[in-house]
């Protein structure tokens, strides 16, 4: 057989493996492609829920609203639910910091660990964000008279 018969059957091998692994390669990145946005999806999911709950709870209590403790609990629980399969390890760290933080008297620590979960979600959505606890707050509060207030008491360690 001829050399270049040899080398010219190698390159024709040698160039559809490559374009064989090439396409494989395109694929697998394709699916992984969709399965971060399912994953992104879920978890924006997750995220909206417990924001809806922390609003909703928010809303009750400045209409002075009864608030329905089963109804609220099932739906933090659901939130909880997503969040743990779907957030980033540092927003459930920071939910379950916010939680445990609620069985002490201390409202500025309550608070502080609502903030970091606030903050932190929206960084995992938004990426770096200029939204900061005092965004949230005031957005809360609709009243920067009113946060400057909260922000004095706590810094005085006075309480509400």
């Amino acid at each position: 057989m001829d050399v270049n018969v040899i080398l010219g059957f190698i390159s024709i091998v040698v160039t559809l493996l490559c374009a064989y692994l090439g396409a494989l390669l395109h694929r697998k990145t394709e699916r992984i492609k969709i399965m971060e946005g399912q994953l992104s999806e879920k978890r924006y999911s997750a995220y909206a829920k417990l924001y809806d709950f922390f609003y909703d709870m928010f809303k009750n209590s400045k209409d002075n609203k009864t608030i329905n403790n089963r109804e609220m609990r099932n739906r933090l629980l659901e939130a909880k639910k997503e969040l743990i399969m779907y957030g980033t390890d540092e927003v459930v760290f920071a939910l379950n910091s916010y939680l445990s933080s609620l069985t002490e008297e201390d409202i500025y620590k309550q608070v502080d660990s609502f903030l970091d979960v606030m903050v932190l979600i929206r960084k995992d959505m938004c990426g770096e964000t200029k939204i900061n606890r005092d965004a949230i707050l005031l957005n809360i509060m609709q009243d920067e008279k009113e946060l400057q207030k909260f922000k004095y008491m706590r810094l005085n360690n006075l309480e509400l």
